[in-house]
């Protein structure tokens, strides 16, 4: 699988079983309702497309896909908090819209929280546009969110 490199100190690379220690602290840190380690290993194999964003050897952030025909959908996505609001997110991003043309895709489909406004915005930069609203469809503390589905036409 390719692997992306730029002059910041910045790589990204396929997931590795080993990363999934370091991905959960991240994914612990970044969601009210973070996915289970056994979450992560369940999400490796055939189908799957996994990478880590790793800066001065470390692991910063990371996205969890899966992929059908000529669709990929976007299953989690994160960047350490620490690391947050320096384009880290719109590098991995930008990074999975280019391999998944690579690997001859049309689609990429994702569910966003509707508070979380900073990812809907990256997201709208790429041209993922909303399709549906799932009405209560992730927990929160209080209750339930509405999810919004993207997606984003590669062709």
């Amino acid at each position: 699988m390719p692997s992306k490199k730029t002059n910041n100190n910045i790589e990204i690379i396929p997931m590795a079983l080993s990363d999934i220690e370091a991905v959960y602290r991240i994914e612990q840190t970044s969601y009210t309702h973070p996915w289970s380690k056994n979450l992560f290993l369940t999400n490796f194999g055939k189908r799957y497309f996994n990478h880590v964003l790793i800066k001065d050897n470390h692991l910063i952030g990371y996205f969890v896909c899966s992929s059908v025909e000529k669709s990929v959908s976007l299953l989690n996505i994160s960047i350490s908090p620490l690391f947050q609001g320096k384009q880290h997110g719109k590098s991995l991003l930008s990074f999975l819209c280019a391999l998944s043309i690579e690997k001859g895709k049309k689609e990429i489909w994702l569910e966003v929280r509707r508070s979380n406004t900073t990812a809907i915005a990256l997201y709208k930069s790429f041209n993922f546009v909303e399709v549906e609203v799932r009405k209560n469809y992730y927990p929160t503390k209080d209750g339930k969110e509405d999810g919004i589905m993207m997606c984003c036409y590669l062709t």
